[in-house]
């Protein structure tokens, strides 16, 4: 009888230490570090906080966790239940096409230059002809792009073609081109509206013209034509 009770007693003991065991699995808990301290981190779809944060374990087989920070390229992981670890760290790159742009109030929408006398000429009948207009907006717009796609001055409209710059580490393509078109001639004033439009897509989207879409980014290398177009067609 007493070695009955002993063996009852060994088997209780073993059933509790097991139990303690699935109880501390459950409660285990991950430090989850990232540089840049104030980046943000979601767990299984759920925002936890910025920098550093704990999370506890529940018994499913991983966890995903997002690291997002804007001029950062996001992050997505999993963080498997079987792996011994109880800290783990993150050290976000830089998103290289935050680096080369700029945001701009301007792109993707048209703004109005008003022509300076000094670049069309009035006839005798008081009719304004914008050649020299015309002349200046190609030579701005040459010294960024290698050939206009559509001239059609006497319709007044002028685009150029798409410009593709490729960004493989986010692996994302921007594309920018620029449309002007003549607004009309009243008798005060030649009127110009320009439009420079930025537009991003997956890489590997990128041959789709239905992956892109607007971004309020413009490249550094296209950021000058705004300010040129505004000082040196403008009136003074």
């Amino acid at each position: 009888m007493r070695n009955l009770f002993a063996r009852l007693f060994v088997l209780i003991a073993a059933l509790f230490l097991v139990g303690s065991i699935n109880v501390n699995a459950k409660k285990k808990t991950l430090k989850i570090s990232v540089v840049p301290s104030d980046a943000q981190i979601s767990v299984d779809g759920n925002y936890v906080g910025d920098g550093v944060v704990e999370v506890t374990l529940d018994k499913s087989d991983f966890i995903a966790i997002k690291l997002e920070k804007e001029g950062y390229i996001t992050q997505e992981n999993k963080f498997y239940r079987s792996d011994k670890r109880t800290a783990i760290s993150f050290t976000m790159r830089p998103d290289k096409f935050f680096e080369a742009s700029v945001p701009s109030g301007l792109v993707n929408k048209f703004f109005s230059v008003t022509v300076s006398p000094e670049y069309y000429t009035v006839d005798s009948n008081g009719k304004k002809d914008p050649e020299k207009a015309w002349k200046l907006i190609h030579q701005i717009l040459l010294n960024y792009f290698d050939e206009m796609q559509t001239t059609d001055v006497s319709s007044g409209f002028i685009q150029t073609p798409w410009d593709y710059e490729r960004f493989s580490e986010s692996k994302q393509a921007v594309r920018t081109r620029v449309t002007v078109k003549q607004s009309g001639i009243s008798d005060d004033a030649l009127v110009f509206q320009i439009k420079i439009s930025s537009e991003e897509a997956p890489l590997i989207g990128m041959s789709n013209e239905n992956s892109y879409r607007e971004v309020v980014r413009v490249l550094k290398k296209f950021e000058p034509l705004i300010s040129e177009f505004q000082s040196r067609l403008s009136r003074k």
